[in-house]
């Protein structure tokens, strides 16, 4: 991987939440039930006025990990290489703006864990299966459980 190549440039924000979920749905986005909890009363706000982050997409290689690895010790890892954790809304912005994402596997917007309760969802991941695009949620429990092939999504 090139030092810190940048994957996208996005604009967050600028959005109420019942806008951004509109806009989603009219692009035929779909949701889990974990997509919608973390869609609920966001655990922060991007702000009314729109910004431009600069993501970086990286695999367990290009963090020099082999699998299998814990979420924590990616995130750990990924801060050491000065790459940042993306806040939570990031996911719902990045599905919006990837709506031409080939199928394939799934990229997991790396966040910083919302809550204490380990039955909350952990994140958002994005994914075009079978033709059908996906905001999903996810939940990690600390175990080694990242395949080789898994891209994640930091900020730079």
């Amino acid at each position: 991987m090139q030092e810190n190549q940048i994957f996208k440039e996005i604009s967050v924000g600028g959005l109420s939440k019942e806008q951004l979920i509109n806009q989603l749905i009219a692009a035929g986005v779909q949701f889990n039930k974990y997509a919608h909890t973390l869609l609920e009363p966001p655990p922060s706000s991007p702000g009314t006025h729109p910004s431009i982050v600069k993501l970086v997409k990286v695999n367990l290689s290009a963090l020099k990990m082999q699998s299998p690895c814990s979420f924590q010790e990616i995130l750990t890892k990924a801060l050491s290489m000065g790459l940042k954790p993306c806040p939570m809304y990031l996911g719902a912005f990045l599905r919006l703006e990837y709506l031409d994402q080939p199928e394939g596997p799934y990229l997991t917007i790396a966040s910083p864990w919302p809550e204490s309760d380990e039955s909350y969802p952990t994140g958002f991941y994005i994914r075009n299966f079978e033709n059908t695009l996906w905001l999903r949620g996810y939940k990690v429990d600390g175990e080694p459980e990242w395949p080789p092939e898994n891209e994640f999504i930091f900020m730079m």
